[in-house]
């Protein structure tokens, strides 16, 4: 059955707002074990005695303090949620789930609330919660600020589910594939699919009857190969594949193309960024365009929604961002962490940096 929330069209504008706002949040513990928080050029010192733990989001850093209380810092303060006795928390670029005990809670826009007394399993993205609640054995889903049904009548949660950015896919009791995008449910397909992904608004499967690759891209369903692929990704609207023949291709602004006509010895795709290394060189896919980011393949790397960052064959720290590769620190780096756009370094004894927009802090 088919249903729709009410105000799917303000999500959208809401997320698209947020994408094109960008990540610009970081955090980090110093040497004392105190959390700092760098959010859009300003440092914060969030607590003065170590935390427990802490997750970066988009736009909130929540972390468990000394005391084990639970607190959200966003806005450039904290606020406290709950005690963390018998506690479990997760964040994303929008929405903050947490648990105490079988309450499941979610941190929303600044305001925390009850969703379900009694569940089993919870599938987080940036814009949706989705869980099985095991007083009345329903699918639900918190999308836009509102709860709504998604499958009712069931005796157990369903056997598989994978939450994409603003994309819910799942197999159900019966075997059916689902998935749920912008307010609306989805059948795709009576029989479980071989494999599945889940991105933002696309979801890419291979179907169990005739091994074709599909490809669910914003609301329609198109199948994209006739063979299975050797294996697959998607991102943010983007998919890339290497296909029966050893191609490896790419999906972008709703369209294939081949990129070049044998496999790559590795790809990723992490939001925006396609990453792969083929013949000594390290490419980027972004914005519908093509990079050679160095002639050489570094041992690691780290790939954000928008850039790659890397330390290149005289040992320094570079981040490509956009378009453009910049040199992060020429000091000898020790280790690195990209969260959202925000590259955080640490150099010397123990000193921290942040490299943002172009400039260290």
């Amino acid at each position: 059955m088919t249903k729709k929330l009410l105000a799917g069209l303000l999500l959208l504008i809401a997320s698209t707002a947020f994408e094109a706002k960008g990540q610009a949040l970081s955090a980090y513990t110093d040497y004392r074990g105190y959390l700092q928080v760098f959010d859009r050029g300003m440092f914060y010192q969030a607590e003065y005695l170590p935390v427990r733990s802490y997750q970066v989001g988009g736009n909130a850093v929540a972390y468990i303090d000394n005391r084990s209380d639970f607190r959200i810092f966003q806005n450039g303060k904290a606020n406290m949620q709950v005690n963390a006795a018998d506690f479990w928390y997760q964040v994303t670029n929008n929405l903050i789930a947490y648990k105490v005990g079988n309450v499941l809670y979610v941190y929303d826009n600044g305001q925390k609330k009850i969703l379900s007394y009694y569940n089993d399993g919870v599938y987080l993205g940036d814009s949706l919660l989705a869980w099985f609640d095991n007083s009345n054995y329903l699918l639900n889903i918190y999308y836009n600020g509102r709860t709504a049904e998604l499958e009712s009548s069931l005796l157990e949660k369903p056997k598989t589910v994978k939450a994409g950015p603003n994309t819910l896919a799942w197999v159900n009791q019966s075997n059916f594939f689902k998935i749920f995008y912008h307010g609306q449910t989805y059948t795709l397909d009576n029989i479980p699919p071989r494999e599945f992904q889940a991105g933002r608004d696309i979801v890419g499967y291979v179907d169990d009857y005739n091994g074709y690759f599909h490809l669910f891209y914003k609301g329609d369903t198109a199948s994209v190969e006739i063979f299975p692929p050797d294996s697959f990704k998607v991102g943010w609207s983007i998919a890339a594949y290497v296909d029966n023949l050893g191609d490896f291709r790419i999906f972008s602004e709703g369209a294939t193309r081949r990129i070049m006509p044998d496999r790559p010895d590795f790809f990723y795709v992490v939001g925006n960024v396609i990453c792969w290394g083929y013949n000594g060189d390290f490419n980027i896919f972004w914005n519908g365009n093509t990079y050679v980011v160095d002639r050489f393949i570094p041992r690691e790397f780290k790939i954000g929604p928008n850039g790659v960052a890397y330390l290149d064959a005289s040992n320094q720290l570079k981040y490509w961002y956009k378009g453009e590769n910049a040199t992060a620190s020429y000091e000898s780096v020790l280790n690195y962490a990209l969260n959202g756009d925000v590259l955080k370094f640490t150099v010397g004894t123990n000193t921290v940096k942040v490299f943002y927009e172009g400039r260290a802090y």
